[in-house]
């Protein structure tokens, strides 16, 4: 019986740590009730082991002198690095191995930039703002007037100037903070590679479904991680997501192709629902739209067009995808099929027009 309930604490902790790889003994023990050291010899580390999973560093005590090695060489390799930088990286109190920040920087061979900040004029300090707002245009007026350790306001009439000045169009407010909480929900799913909607919203404050117009699947696909997909059976939350975003980009594509002609949308045929029938000078085509993020189209997709085809006595069909194949036009008896990236909607008149 010991052994039973030993082996299933062990299953619990692999299993959190490995949706959380950067999981802590406090965070382990707050969600599984469950102390690491009286279920692994050697605590966290042995539990990191057992799942298979890469120990965080900071895991790893560093002497001081190791500590003061990492910030210089962090501070050569980001020469405008702060404190709160350094702390960030390495998890280290800067102050527990250098007297002050300067002296972390004096060491590492590099002027200080704040004492190079103010040793700016100001049309030096006002050129640093329109390179910063040229390469960032997403920055606000505290990091511009910390840039330069001088308030904006004595540099420039106001934030529209130094747009206009530096040939930038400018970002509104609404816009910097859905563009800010992107890039944090992209970086904690980074971080965070299985992590769920609810996780999420949870630690990045927000609603990643507002924050990208198709939801988790469009933040995963940003930040260039693969979603989890074998935890759609057991999460009927994110099935529900797969039919809202889908269902979100057939309307996109419906409202793009209505400014091309006259488009019916879920229309009934003998063997199915068709999405789209575009109708264009005394012509139609039949369009299927295939909202797969991962999964690449496959030919019974292009089988299922094609019914529809006859179904309708029409012989042009167009799918549309996120990711078009390498294959991307079929001729099945006198019915041609084009497929088509969402972004080249508009060849569909031109091949209606031409008749090809």
């Amino acid at each position: 019986m010991f052994y039973k309930e030993l082996t299933d604490k062990k299953k619990a902790v692999r299993e959190f740590i490995r949706e959380h790889p950067n999981a802590t003994y406090r965070e382990i023990k707050k969600n599984l009730h469950i102390k690491v050291e009286k279920v692994y010899k050697n605590g966290i580390k042995g539990a990191f082991l057992d799942a298979g999973i890469n120990l965080p560093r900071t895991f790893d005590k560093k002497t001081k002198e190791e500590k003061r090695k990492l910030i210089i060489e962090f501070i050569k390799k980001n020469p405008k690095a702060s404190t709160s930088t350094i702390r960030k990286e390495f998890r280290i109190n800067n102050s527990s191995v250098f007297s002050s920040i300067k002296r972390a920087y004096k060491e590492a061979g590099i002027n200080y930039p704040r004492e190079e900040s103010y040793q700016l004029t100001p049309n030096e300090k006002r050129n640093r703002i329109l390179e910063m707002i040229k390469d960032n245009p997403n920055s606000t007026i505290q990091e511009l007037s910390k840039a330069t350790k001088t308030n904006l306001y004595h540099l420039f009439k106001n934030l529209d100037e130094v747009y206009d000045k530096a040939g930038v169009k400018r970002i509104g407010l609404g816009k910097k903070r859905k563009i800010r909480k992107k890039e944090e929900i992209i970086r904690f799913i980074q971080k965070n590679t299985l992590a769920t909607q609810r996780e999420i919203n949870k630690n990045c404050k927000t609603k990643v479904q507002e924050i990208f117009d198709y939801g988790i699947f469009e933040a995963y696909k940003q930040a260039e991680v693969n979603y989890p997909y074998e935890r759609l059976k057991v999460h009927g939350s994110a099935v529900k997501e797969i039919k809202r975003r889908a269902k979100q980009f057939e309307e996109v594509i419906a409202v793009k192709l209505s400014g091309y002609g006259h488009v019916n949308r879920l229309v009934k045929t003998s063997r199915g629902i068709v999405d789209i029938i575009f109708e264009r000078k005394d012509k139609k085509a039949i369009i299927e739209v295939k909202d797969y993020l991962i999964k690449e189209i496959s030919f019974s997709e292009v089988k299922q067009l094609n019914k529809y085809l006859e179904d309708c006595d029409c012989n042009l069909g167009f799918l549309i995808c996120h990711n078009k194949p390498q294959k991307d036009r079929f001729l099945i008896g006198k019915n041609k099929i084009i497929l088509l990236s969402e972004f080249e909607l508009n060849q569909i008149p031109h091949i209606i027009d031409m008749g090809s």
